[in-house]
């Protein structure tokens, strides 16, 4: 058969090229997170001002590289999305539910320097690895640190420059540098540092009024970001007071749920939080057996805010789930699992096949799932079971698995509509804040250059749909939800956003 070129074919074959041509790329269009979401008469104008405001930023993007957020690292991405139009459209978007959040990093960074930090009675030291440790115990735990506990306030007064002070107390917090693939140039380097941040505040935070405060701003950036609900992991430490008693772990998740009713009161229009208890996945066995009995006790006391349980920490250098069935089997038919899974680049390693046992445990949902493209299997049970992976491009891209979040899995997954919702991790320790920086790589690195609206409103949806509120709290979540988008297309039309 002799090929003909393209000026060759007849009107009839052309007309056949472009019908297929377009079957294709709506098939496509269809098949993909958002395509069966429908938008009124005011939804489609509002996507049609943020297509344009899209397709210029990208189009901006592919002239520059250097102007092109949505292919860099966040550190060198966050002032040009701090000025972007889609980023202010995103903050003040209905965001509905974050459902994977730790609360020892949900707060900005910050403001644990501009208030944490001042509170009175901050002491600081220096393990022999020289790894800072804050606290205000009156009587510190002397054998984790070589140096002495010395005042914060005391260091700042004799510091030549308090800003200088406070920036350098900030990096104990926050991972952000200006150049991640000189600072942090391996995976282990990385999450090295990520751990040692976590181990820096976490004494601090079991302060009984640091914990208060704490958790009550986690609430503020939540809501002023535009999140209606949340839920938290937490390893529910147990707290102390400034005479040195300490409480059980059960005042502390009682005192996270005054605090969620507290907050609630005030603000009709947020659902506030559920708690999932976050287990160190390096535990042996038997402890994680005491574990799980501890977790049962604190679940059976309020079974509707300690909702589930999870596993934490480096998955590549934890325990493979599968060596820990005999401890998760016994958690109480009440509880539900929330599983990190695939948080690797390996494949074929205990690590990415801990999804195959998630899935076998009934996880109600997939923490990260980073590896779930490589396992087609698994990916159809997924999608069939309708089961969340919660994604956090941010935290991968930090955390060492993508530099260029275009090539992040999740675009497969919304490419397959595999059940998925944006969430952000650990926002403290890498200079965000609130929910909208995750969005904003959602829709501009993970999603086609052609998606919008109903890609977004489809995951502000799922957010809700995906969470453990019951049928009458998700009723109720829908309606809030309802009306603070119709104001939010309102605003847009009305010119108010962009």
């Amino acid at each position: 058969m002799v090929k003909k070129e393209m000026g060759q074919w007849t009107w009839g074959q052309q007309y056949c090229y472009e019908q297929a041509r377009q079957a294709v790329l709506t098939a496509e269009e269809e098949l993909m997170t958002g395509g069966h979401t429908y938008l009124n008469t005011q939804e489609a104008t509002v996507d049609d001002i943020f297509m344009e405001y899209k397709l210029g930023e990208l189009a901006q993007g592919f002239r520059n590289a250097e102007q092109n957020a949505a292919a860099l690292h966040f550190f060198k991405a966050k002032p040009l999305i701090d000025r972007s139009a889609i980023f202010r459209f995103l903050q003040k978007m209905p965001k509905g539910a974050v459902l994977h959040l730790h609360n020892t990093a949900s707060v900005s960074s910050k403001w644990v320097v501009d208030d944490l930090s001042y509170m009175p009675g901050l002491l600081r030291c220096t393990t022999a690895t020289g790894r800072s440790v804050l606290t205000f115990r009156r009587t510190p735990k002397e054998h984790e640190c070589q140096s002495q506990y010395v005042r914060v306030a005391d260091e700042r007064r004799n510091s030549l420059d308090r800003q200088i002070y406070d920036r350098n107390f900030e990096r104990l917090i926050n991972l952000y540098t200006p150049v991640p693939e000189l600072e942090y140039p391996t995976i282990t380097q990385v999450w090295d540092r990520f751990q040692d941040m976590f181990h820096s505040l976490s004494d601090a935070l079991t302060y009984l009024p640091a914990f208060r405060a704490y958790h009550w701003q986690m609430l503020e950036e939540l809501y002023n970001d535009n999140v209606m609900y949340a839920e938290i992991r937490t390893s529910c430490k147990m707290l102390y007071d400034a005479s040195g008693r300490t409480f059980s772990k059960e005042r502390t998740i009682r005192e996270l749920y005054d605090i969620n009713e507290k907050f609630v009161k005030l603000h009709p229009d947020f659902l506030g939080i559920k708690v999932i208890l976050a287990v160190y996945r390096g535990y042996e066995l038997d402890r994680m057996k005491d574990m799980v009995e501890e977790f049962g006790k604190l679940h059976q006391a309020l079974p509707n805010f300690l909702v589930g349980f999870d596993l934490v920490g480096q998955e590549d250098k934890g325990k493979p789930l599968y060596s820990l069935l005999p401890a998760l089997r016994d958690l109480p038919p009440t509880s539900r699992l929330f599983l990190h899974g695939g948080e690797t680049n390996w494949f074929g390693a205990s690590t990415d096949i801990n999804l195959l046992d998630a899935l076998l445990l009934n996880t109600t949902r997939i923490g990260h799932g980073y590896a779930l493209a490589k396992h087609p299997i698994l990916l159809n049970a997924v999608k069939s079971r309708r089961i969340a992976v919660e994604i956090s491009p941010i935290s991968n891209q930090v955390l060492h698995l993508v530099w260029d979040l275009r090539n992040h899995p999740g675009a497969q997954y919304l490419a397959l509509d595999v059940p998925v919702v944006i969430c952000n991790d650990d926002p403290g320790f890498w200079n965000a804040k609130g929910l909208s920086y995750d969005f904003y790589y959602a829709i501009m690195s993970l999603a086609p250059n052609n998606a919008g609206l109903r890609v977004l409103k489809t995951l502000v949806w799922n957010s809700v749909r995906y969470s453990t509120l019951t049928e009458e709290e998700q009723t109720k979540a829908f309606k809030i939800l309802e009306l603070s988008w119709s104001r939010f297309i309102d605003k847009v039309l009305n010119g108010s956003v962009f």
